[in-house]
């Protein structure tokens, strides 16, 4: 049956119109003259739009800022005209030569705008191995999704469809060996300017005031964001991948570690040790402009503690987050950056282990996040409880906290593992509360109680900051009563409570501002204020009979590696050979932070203002001596020295 002359046109219309939109023919030259320069416009513009995304504020004069360091605006652009060119060899097609890196960049650089929006530090390299960490963490906020982000996938989209159409140059399948030989090219380009630039972080840290004019570069975030994306990123591609020490060789290791023999615990001195890192804990009333506008006092309970306890301050690593540096530093003695623990691991709950005690802990949040549930059992712990299968069965109504179980069922599930033990070992036990995780809520009062009055500061600080603090009241009663099950127990039991960080107040920290409190990381004080959390040492009395000692008072203000051997001096335990060399250090050094602060030893514990005086950027004599061989022995021991298990 012939077919209709409607359907004759249709098809005939069709062939026209995929005829007029199919790209004119040119000649080759003008074919690859149109493909490099659209190339090339298409690299700048994602350039340009990666570096305002960058800026974190989306404004023209911090993006117009990068343009007046030009060492800056190169070593961003070098890496995405790298990585354009790489894959469009790869694939043979300039759309998807630009589509794929548009779309990596594109979004990795939106996980920093929002990392740091919500958490205050970049997206850096090492969040890679810990993606379902943060992914778990996003989850618990709700996201903005800013008009940059709409108008950025437009740009992407409109730049994919002009080079589809216009750029055609292709290479011949009969010459693939230039497209070989221009992606080793190009491979071999992206080594050297690794090895010159990239690579190279004292160049990086030398650039800290390089573009100072709108950023903070003593904030983090702020100084990530100074150096754009790109550069920044790379960069802490370095940082994740540490080289060995100066002056590192095994046998340097070995005899700096020789020099402390292994000790046991002694037989008749083996108490049991209940350690807990408590979440976002610190103590605000070292402030006086925060204390002086106290109502009724939060840590009242706590400062009881503190005056029957041997106590003194941790200068952590990190603020806000990073909740496992303090928790890991604790346990092997390591110092900032932790490794991956991929493997098993030399630590102090290892120790305990080797020296017949029960290793056991307790997290009422998911085993998955940081990879708790396997690197706990690569340190050494025998049985850890976690959120899933365990706290998750406790949970009510009236105790949970965002699907967590709140800091009283924690301690009592605490005390009720004490009390259902193997009395016939010693316990080792470590744990990490989840009350008092941020983000705090800034519209309402979630513990109905009012520590700080609403004059002179804003409504947001006004909520946020008394649901800190009516956190922290609950934790301090809730510590009160869980000291108090091991006051008359028969049992010797050494208690042992830490805060991994300061809790971010703010965007920025602004509330910390607000209350008349210095952060400014470029000033010491600031610094110090940031960074500080307590620790406090409880001995029940069986313990003070067995070890023959009650140490009551101000202890060092130390890293987070150190507190375990402050925990054995407490005890009189020498502890193994890492740690006796770790005492030493701490005699001289007793603060090494990650941005590169240090606090030298000066005789006794020092207060707040004679610490804040002490800190200090540059090291000479024995304490640079100091670092350097902590540094050797710490390479050693945490992945070179073997294993017990």
């Amino acid at each position: 049956m012939p077919k209709s002359s409607h359907s004759d046109m249709s098809a005939s219309e069709k062939r026209s119109l995929r005829e007029r939109l199919r790209p004119k023919e040119r000649k080759p030259a003008v074919r690859w003259l149109l493909t490099v320069l659209l190339l090339a416009a298409a690299v700048l513009g994602l350039h340009m739009l990666l570096q305002m995304i960058g800026t974190l504020d989306f404004s023209r004069g911090r993006f117009s800022s990068y343009l007046h360091v030009p060492k800056i605006y190169l070593l961003n652009l070098l890496p995405v005209a790298l990585l354009v060119a790489f894959t469009y060899f790869a694939t043979n097609r300039a759309w998807l030569g630009f589509l794929i890196p548009s779309v990596l960049l594109f979004l990795m650089d939106f996980v920093n705008y929002f990392k740091v929006t919500l958490r205050g530090d970049p997206f850096v390299a090492e969040d890679f191995l810990t993606i379902g960490e943060g992914a778990g963490i996003i989850g618990q906020y709700t996201l903005h999704f800013p008009l940059m982000f709409f108008a950025g996938i437009a740009l992407i989209a409109a730049g994919t469809i002009v080079l589809h159409r216009w750029a055609r140059g292709r290479v011949p399948k009969k010459r693939w060996w230039l497209r070989v030989l221009a992606l080793v090219l190009i491979v071999l380009l992206g080594f050297g300017a690794w090895e010159l630039w990239y690579g190279n972080t004292d160049l990086y840290d030398s650039m800290l005031e390089a573009n100072t004019s709108l950023f903070n570069v003593w904030k983090d975030a702020e100084n990530y964001a100074s150096k754009g994306f790109v550069y920044s990123f790379l960069n802490s591609l370095a940082e994740a991948i540490p080289a060995k020490p100066d002056g590192y060789s095994a046998r340097k290791a070995e005899d700096l570690l020789s020099a402390y023999p292994e000790a046991d615990i002694p037989e008749g001195q083996r108490v049991n040790v209940i350690a807990t890192m408590l979440e976002s804990f610190s103590d605000l009333s070292m402030f006086d402009s925060v204390s002086e506008r106290f109502v009724q006092d939060p840590y009242a309970d706590f400062h009881a503690l503190q005056a029957e306890s041997y106590t003194g301050t941790l200068i952590s690593d990190t603020i806000g987050g990073g909740t496992i540096n303090a928790e890991r530093a604790f346990l092997t003695g390591y110092s900032y950056p932790q490794p991956r623990y991929r493997r098993d691991t030399e630590s102090f709950v290892r120790y305990f282990l080797e020296q017949g005690y029960e290793t056991e802990g307790g997290h009422p949040g998911y085993a998955w996040f940081y990879s708790r549930e396997k690197i706990n059992e690569r340190l050494g712990f025998e049985t850890y409880h976690f959120l899933d299968g365990y706290y998750e069965n406790l949970l009510t109504d009236e105790n949970s906290l965002d699907g967590h179980p709140n800091d009283e069922t924690f301690f009592a599930e605490r005390a009720e593992s004490w009390e259902a033990r193997d009395p016939s070992k010693p316990r080792f036990s470590f744990s990490v509360s989840y009350q008092g995780h941020s983000p705090y809520a800034d519209d309402t009062l979630v513990w109905g109680e009012t520590y700080i009055p609403h004059e002179g500061i804003s409504d947001a600080a006004y909520y946020t900051v008394n649901n800190y603090l009516g956190s922290v009241a609950s934790t301090g009663k809730q510590l009160a009563a869980y000291v108090d099950s091991f006051r008359d127990d028969p049992e010797p039991v050494v208690l042992v409570f830490f805060g991994d960080h300061k809790p971010t107040l703010g965007a920025g920290n602004s509330f910390y501002e607000e209350l008349g409190v210095n952060v400014q990381e470029g000033t010491a004080e600031g610094f110090y204020n940031l960074y500080t959390t307590p620790y406090l040492i409880w001995t029940n009395d069986a313990a003070k009979a067995v070890l023959g000692r009650s140490d009551i008072g101000t202890g060092p203000t130390i890293s987070p590696c150190y507190l375990m051997s402050v925990l054995f001096d407490c005890c009189g335990w020498e502890g193994p050979s890492w740690m006796q060399l770790q005492r030493q250090t701490r005699a001289v050094l007793p603060v090494m932070q990650s941005r590169g602060m240090y606090l030298v030893a000066q005789g006794s514990a020092p207060t707040a203002s004679q610490g804040i005086a002490l800190l200090t950027y540059t090291l000479s004599g024995d304490a640079l001596q100091a670092k350097q061989n902590y540094a050797i022995a710490e390479y050693y021991v945490r992945r070179i020295h073997p294993t017990q298990s």
